[in-house]
This record gives C-alpha cells, sequence and structure tokens, in this order.
C-alpha cells in the first residue's frame, strides 16, 4: 500500500524536480510535490500547507540550500530538509549538515534518496510523539501545580533521592522556604519533626519510605521551621511506585492543628457552659419544688401542733422528711455528674444488684415484666451503692413514659471484645444489661433522645437529671450508657467492664 508523501522540491530545474518525484513513486509512496523557486515561493508554500519532507538544490539563482534551511528554521517547523546538488565538496557538505539539515545528497547518488527520506520519516514521527508526550505531561503538571495550590493541606514531593521537587504554596509558609530555594534539597534539610508528647526527634518520613521499612507514615509531630518556631502539624506520607512498584519518590501532606485546637477547646467551654446553665436551671426548679413541699408540712405541722394534733403533725413532719431525703438523694446524683465522687470499686457479680433494683420497682409498677439474668455472668469491678442508683435512676426514667399494657423486658449478658455490636468505647470483654420498655399508644415527645455521648449533661434538659446521672455513674466505671428510642417504647443499654477469671 502507497505511503502518502507530501514532498516540497526548492528546484529551478523541471526535469531535476520530475525526476525526483519519479523516483518516490517508484518506492511506492504516494507523492503529493510541488516546486518553489524562490524565497518568496517557499515562504507562501511552508504557510499553505503541511510537508513531509523538503528537498533542496544547493544552489539556484539569487537563492540556495542555506537560505532556504534558514527560512524553514524561522518558521519553527519540523520538517525533514535534504540537500541535492550535482557536485559538492565535503566542508560544503559539513556545513549545511551543521545547520540543521538532515542529510545532503548529490545527484548521482539519488538511490540513496529513499532510505534517507524513509529514516527522516520516522525520526519525525518519534520526534512529534515526544513533543505529544511532553506537551501532555506539561499539562499535567499545571494542572497538578493549580490543585496543589488550592489545596488548604501542605504538600511535599520528592524524588527517589529524598530531594524536594514541588511544594505548594501552604508548605511554602509553614516551613518558611520558597519552593524555588527548596527545590533540589533533601527534604531531612527542610524539617526537623519532633514527638508531640516527648520532644524526641522523629526520623524524617521520606527515609523511611525510600528505605522500603514502611508503605505509609503518619501521626502528629512538632515541625521546626527555618526560623526555629514550632508548628503542631498531623500529617502523612506515601511512597510514590511505578508500575514495576518501584519507589520514585514520595508525597507528604500536613497541616497545622494548633487552630483546630483551640477552636476544639473553646466549642467545649463553651458546651461546658451551655451545659452548666441548664443544670443549673434544672436544679433551681427541682430545689425549688422541695422546697416549697417542705415549708408546706412544716407550716401544717406547726398548726397541727398548735392544736394539739401530734398524730397530724408527726404525718406531716414525716412527708417532709421523705421530701428531703429525695432532695439529699438529688445531691448525690450531681456528685456523681461532677468530677468528684469517685465510687469504691470492687469485684463482683452484678446479677444480684440488677436483681434487687428490679424487684423494687416491679413492686411499684403495675406492668408485664420479663427477666434473663443468667447465673454464668462475669463479674465486673463496681461500687454496688452507685450502680444501685444508677439502675433506680433508670427504672424512675422509664416510669414517667410507662403507659397502661406496657411491658419490661430486663436482660443480662456476657459480651466478648470482639462481639460485632461492641461499642468501641469499651475496651474488653463487658456484661450488658438491656432493659426494653414497650409502650404502645406512647406520643414520641414523650421519650428521652438519643444519649451516647462522653458528656451526658449536654443533654440534661432533653432527658431528665435520671438519666444523666445514671450514664455519669457508668461512666465512671469505664461503661457506656446508650439510650434509643424506639417505635413503641424505649430501650436502655448499659456496658460495664467484665472482671474474667482464669
Amino acid at each position: 500500500m502507497a505511503v502518502p508523501l507530501h514532498c516540497l522540491q526548492v528546484e529551478d530545474s523541471e526535469s531535476d524536480a520530475a525526476l525526483v518525484f519519479r523516483l518516490l513513486k517508484k518506492a511506492e509512496f504516494e507523492v503529493h510535490g510541488e516546486r518553489v523557486e524562490s524565497a518568496e515561493d517557499l515562504r507562501l508554500a511552508l504557510s499553505r500547507k503541511q510537508w513531509d519532507v523538503i528537498i533542496a538544490d544547493y544552489h539556484l539563482p539569487g537563492f540556495d540550500a542555506y537560505k532556504a534551511l534558514s527560512i524553514l528554521q524561522e518558521t519553527g517547523l519540523d520538517i525533514p530538509f535534504i540537500g541535492i546538488s550535482g557536485k559538492v565538496g565535503n566542508e560544503i557538505a559539513a556545513e549545511i549538515m551543521r545547520r540543521g539539515a538532515a542529510d545532503y545528497l548529490t545527484k548521482d547518488e539519488l538511490v540513496r534518496l529513499v532510505p534517507v527520506i524513509k529514516r527522516e520519516l520516522r525520526e519525525a514521527e518519534i520526534r512529534r510523539c515526544h513533543r505529544k508526550a511532553e506537551a501532555s505531561l506539561q499539562n499535567e503538571r499545571e494542572r497538578f501545580d493549580s490543585a496543589l495550590r488550592c489545596l488548604e493541606e501542605a504538600v511535599i514531593t520528592t524524588d527517589a533521592n529524598g530531594s524536594v521537587i514541588t511544594m505548594n504554596p501552604i508548605a511554602e509558609q509553614i516551613t518558611c522556604q520558597a519552593a524555588a530555594k527548596a527545590s533540589g534539597k533533601s527534604l531531612s534539610e527542610l524539617i526537623h519533626l519532633r514527638h508531640a508528647e516527648t520532644n524526641n526527634p522523629l526520623p524524617n518520613p521520606a527515609s523511611l519510605l525510600l528505605r522500603g521499612e514502611i508503605e505509609q507514615v503518619s501521626g502528629e509531630a512538632y515541625l521546626i521551621d527555618r526560623q526555629g518556631c514550632e508548628h503542631k502539624i498531623a500529617y502523612g506520607a506515601l511512597p510514590v511506585r511505578s508500575e514495576r512498584n518501584e519507589i520514585h519518590g514520595t508525597v507528604m501532606v500536613f497541616r497545622e492543628i494548633a487552630d483546630e485546637e483551640r477552636q476544639a477547646n473553646n466549642l467545649l467551654s463553651s458546651n461546658r457552659l451551655r451545659s452548666i446553665g441548664v443544670i443549673a436551671s434544672e436544679i433551681a426548679h427541682d430545689f425549688s419544688n422541695i422546697l416549697s413541699i417542705i415549708m408546706g408540712n412544716i407550716e401544717l405541722a406547726q398548726e397541727y401542733c398548735r392544736r394539739k394534733n401530734l398524730a397530724k403533725a408527726m404525718e406531716r413532719l414525716d412527708s417532709a422528711l421523705k421530701v428531703f431525703n429525695n432532695a439529699k438523694n438529688t445531691a448525690f446524683q450531681l456528685i456523681s455528674i461532677s468530677q468528684g465522687g469517685k465510687p469504691l470499686l470492687r469485684s463482683m457479680p452484678v446479677g444480684p444488684v440488677i436483681c434487687c433494683e428490679a424487684r423494687k420497682f416491679l413492686r411499684r409498677a403495675d406492668l408485664h415484666h420479663e427477666t434473663e439474668l443468667p447465673e454464668d455472668l462475669w463479674k465486673c469491678r463496681i461500687d454496688e451503692t452507685q450502680i444501685s442508683l444508677a439502675l433506680d435512676n433508670i427504672f424512675a426514667n422509664s416510669r414517667h413514659i410507662i403507659t397502661a399494657g406496657g411491658s419490661m423486658h430486663i436482660k443480662a449478658e456476657n459480651l466478648k471484645t470482639d462481639a460485632a455490636d461492641m461499642p468501641p468505647q469499651i475496651a474488653g470483654d463487658a456484661v450488658r444489661i438491656s432493659i426494653i420498655v414497650a409502650c404502645p399508644g406512647i406520643e414520641p415527645h414523650r421519650l428521652p433522645r438519643l444519649i451516647n455521648a462522653d458528656d451526658p449533661a449536654c443533654k440534661l434538659s432533653e432527658n431528665g437529671l435520671e438519666i444523666c446521672s445514671a450514664a455519669a455513674i457508668i461512666k465512671q466505671h469505664g461503661g457506656l450508657l446508650r439510650v434509643e428510642p424506639q417505635a413503641a417504647g424505649i430501650a436502655y443499654f448499659i456496658y460495664i467492664p467484665a472482671v474474667r477469671e482464669i
């Protein structure tokens, strides 16, 4: 199959040009040719059409191969230029080749023309592929640089020797080093890391990755910039691998976290203040009611004493004392929520505690109930008094929503550390206590909200003092309380770390 060939000849002899065209056609080229004789014609031909090869006679009247080659080079086009002449010395051939001609032939050796053209076409195609690949690579670099500039994290890339290749503006800002000056320097010269807790020097991430010791490195550290200032950062680094899994370099991404920590602390302080306000409001309301009841009973007792009705007076004083004891329990609950009130732990079975509190509650509540308390429950390190209070608070909270026809299912079970439903907050084995209350027809607004936060006081206004106090007590035991409203009721799940006997 003939190969298309667009051939431009700089030739003043029409017969010589026709001879070259016939020679090319015999070599199975589909020749699309044109002949020019002057510089103006050459410029016009180059601007009008794309050419595969230019064949120029060495000497024309007022024009020669040197000038033709200069015109071609002015255009910046990559077209193989082959000079031809009747006779030419070695010096002239060497000079035109030095100036950029692909080859130079005499007219008595045109047999070499076809192999030369084929060779130059191959090399021109290789150069075009290279230019295309370079242009594509340059576009990728520009897109990559644009992406790096838009990132809020600092990014530094290195080559296989650990030398810096690129840095984005955030990395320049944190390290106090311009990318142009950092390029080519070792990453170990640019950044120095120290452990966030011990302040001991940390190895350079790029060095670890390039040695193949680890596949990735991450953590928190202090970065020391060129001016000796510390920046607390969170960082990660990965190797850059080829298709053959060879390491070609590394990329390190990091960001300053000091501002994030300050914002988190400010938010925590704000939440604590908000929680304190909610707690204070609830306490003021509860104690106002308590004091009103106590005062009312005492006033009635005084009146009965004046009437010398000691039986009624004692009855009112008993009521006041009962309310006073409730107030004392409320105060104990507040201590449990606070930082104080640490439990006195001892290893004991939790089943009897559950059974005792359940019996006390179920005697006062007229509802269908079921209990599952296996004898092989693991022991837990608990403060019996505080766990009893926590269970009592949970039962008291459930009393607010129990309706006619309701039911309660109390279950305790051993839960291994690798159980699928073990909460991540619990380390090791645990005993799970489930209290499921079914209340047909319960209105959703009467149900407590979900509790699984570290600071249950933040949910006080939504869940009541009982649940918040119970959550605080269980947390002090290293456990967790989850309150999960359901379609027709509520579920309380208590997780207490277990003590396995070997």
